[in-house]
């Protein structure tokens, strides 16, 4: 199991291709860097794909501090330095976006492309957050068990919930809660909450980015994705039907081959 020493955590990481283009996959909250594990297995020919788990989230190790968006930007940073992967293709999806809009718009020498999944530049919409505040505060007390209903229907969408046939796949993640160190998703959780806004960051982004919204995503809804949009210069915008929250698992092809067409774009314009 790879791990490496960044910023005083231990952290998980996956490596897998040695294409002379690196992506670094980015998690999303309660996720971990298995949720890209269809995107790896399509990209490793092609590309060398790091992903990584969040301090305190899946198999990285849990701190006392460190867990406010600003803190794991700077995190991203010194994973991206160590690993020798910048200029690389950073793909953030939910918080790894929240980060990922940090990178572009603070540190765009170290990345080559972006990708932000299910996210937003904007705080935390009030009404949402007394309701997520509410579930983490019981998940906290209780466990995951009172509150694993809700989790999945904001995390994952309609289709994918509805399909008997993909039920293993939501499973394999409910199951990874279980397990999750109650005190740093307490933390983390916060700082998801209470995040401050970046959106007057998002004009200072100069380098290619691409935008995917699930149809279904409840969380991080279509029309904050849209915003950003008209923000970001000449970024792009890909809405993914059937996917909720968790696009990368719910709808894989659909996610990888976003990947692709907008990297092959990138790799045009720069013949010419």
């Amino acid at each position: 199991m790879p791990t490496i020493q960044v910023r005083g955590a231990n952290y998980y990481y996956q490596v897998a291709g040695s294409g002379p283009e690196t992506v670094v996959f980015a998690h999303g909250f309660l996720m971990n860097g298995d949720m890209f594990h269809p995107q790896i297995e399509a990209l490793q020919k092609d590309y060398r794909c790091l992903a990584f788990d969040w301090r305190g989230q899946g198999r990285s190790e849990a701190t006392a501090t460190g867990y406010d968006m600003d803190e794991l930007f700077l995190d991203a940073v010194e994973f991206i330095q160590k690993l020798e992967a910048a200029p690389c293709h950073w793909v953030g999806l939910s918080m790894g976006g929240f980060v990922g809009i940090r990178l572009g718009a603070r540190r765009p020498e170290l990345l080559k492309s972006l990708v932000l999944a299910e996210t937003s530049a904007e705080a935390e919409d009030p009404k949402k957050r007394v309701k997520w505040k509410t579930l983490a505060y019981i998940f906290r007390v209780f466990g995951v068990g009172p509150v694993k209903n809700p989790i999945t229907k904001t995390l994952f969408g309609k289709k994918i919930l509805h399909d008997p046939s993909r039920q293993e796949i939501v499973k394999k993640f409910q199951d990874h809660w279980d397990h999750l160190d109650k005190a740093a998703t307490m933390k983390t959780a916060m700082a998801i909450f209470h995040r401050k806004s970046v959106v007057e960051e998002l004009g200072r982004i100069s380098i290619p980015t691409l935008i995917i919204t699930g149809d279904q995503d409840i969380a991080r809804t279509s029309e904050e994705a849209k915003r950003m949009k008209e923000l970001i210069p000449h970024s792009q915008l890909v809405v993914i039907s059937g996917a909720g929250h968790s696009s990368s698992i719910e709808e894989p092809e659909s996610f990888t081959n976003a990947l692709k067409a907008f990297w092959k774009t990138l790799k045009e314009e720069s013949r010419k």
